[in-house]
């Protein structure tokens, strides 16, 4: 009877130290569910009914794909889609030639390498909201101190966010200054991780800097490349918060990119089936390009 009873209590021993990983990590994934996989779950639901402020009290119907066909007739959102398309070209071509070039600088043995290291930081540790109302400032037509300066030289005021001739580029130029530095400190380390028998190879047969920068350097740092380009793809299709509190759209909606639309559509016109299909419209276009550009980088490696 004792032999019977304690091989039953091992057995319950057993079962429970293989259920405690479980009580661990139990919380994590219920949090998880609750915060991402529910609303995603919903909003998909969403995307498929018909959800207004004015109706949803009498009913949520199903219109099937008709919020995605309404959708992509929408001029508004085919704007969108190409303004965003606009935005993320032009920010990230501007960053990644500067981001290259202060990667090289500070890859050479300089006098006060670290501080400069240290400075280009700097943007990185501002909060988009503190950056978005900080350059909405700077960049105001009659108090801002860019106009200011400008005036102090002979050069007439500007329209930064007023003009839809200027504020497109307006934009470009803040998150320029915001990120350009994640991009050099993402070669920065891909620069210091390459391996130096190459260069001194090239070097000896008579290379120019050229050369080995355009048939060594970048072959050879184009994982590292790819992943910063990954990175800041996601993050600038995805963004909101600094053009919202830049230009909120305008002027005439030349700055309204897909994540202003749907806050339009969700939170001023509170047509969440429209707002949830423009979203996962907006997520599936995402998962595709970074889906293309990761699979680049597993070849490449």
């Amino acid at each position: 009877m004792d032999i019977t009873s304690n091989f039953t209590q091992n057995r319950y021993r057993q079962f429970f130290r293989r259920l405690e990983p479980v009580f661990y990590i139990g919380p994590a994934f219920i949090a998880l569910i609750v915060v991402l996989i529910y609303p995603l779950g919903y909003s998909l639901w969403l995307s498929f009914h018909q959800w207004t402020l004015r109706t949803f009290r009498q009913g949520v119907p199903f219109v099937g794909f008709q919020n995605y066909i309404d959708l992509f007739s929408n001029p508004d959102f085919l704007n969108s889609l190409r303004i965003t398309f606009t935005f993320v070209f032009c920010a990230i071509s501007i960053e990644f030639v500067l981001g290259m070039g202060l990667a090289l600088l500070l890859n050479h043995d300089l006098k006060g390498k670290n501080f400069y290291r240290a400075m280009i930081l700097l943007p990185m540790m501002c909060t988009n909201v503190v950056i978005g109302l900080t350059w909405r400032l700077l960049l105001n037509y009659q108090y801002g101190l860019v106009n200011y300066y400008m005036g102090r030289v002979g050069i007439p005021p500007v329209e930064w966010l007023s003009s839809p001739q200027v504020a497109m580029a307006s934009v470009v130029l803040v998150d320029v200054w915001n990120t350009t530095s994640f991009v050099a400190l993402m070669l920065l380390a891909g620069l210091q991780s390459l391996p130096e028998e190459p260069f001194e190879a090239a070097k000896i047969d008579g290379a120019s800097g050229w050369q080995t920068f355009f048939y060594l350097t970048l072959p050879l740092l184009r994982p590292f490349i790819l992943v910063a380009l990954l990175w800041r793809f996601i993050d600038t299709f995805r963004i909101f918060d600094v053009i919202y509190l830049l230009t909120a759209g305008g002027p005439a909606r030349v700055t309204e990119t897909v994540s202003i639309y749907v806050y339009r559509y969700g939170f001023q016109s509170f047509n969440l089936g429209i707002a949830a299909a423009s979203s996962f419209t907006m997520l599936l276009i995402m998962l595709v390009i970074a889906g293309i550009m990761a699979r680049s980088i597993g070849k490449q490696d």
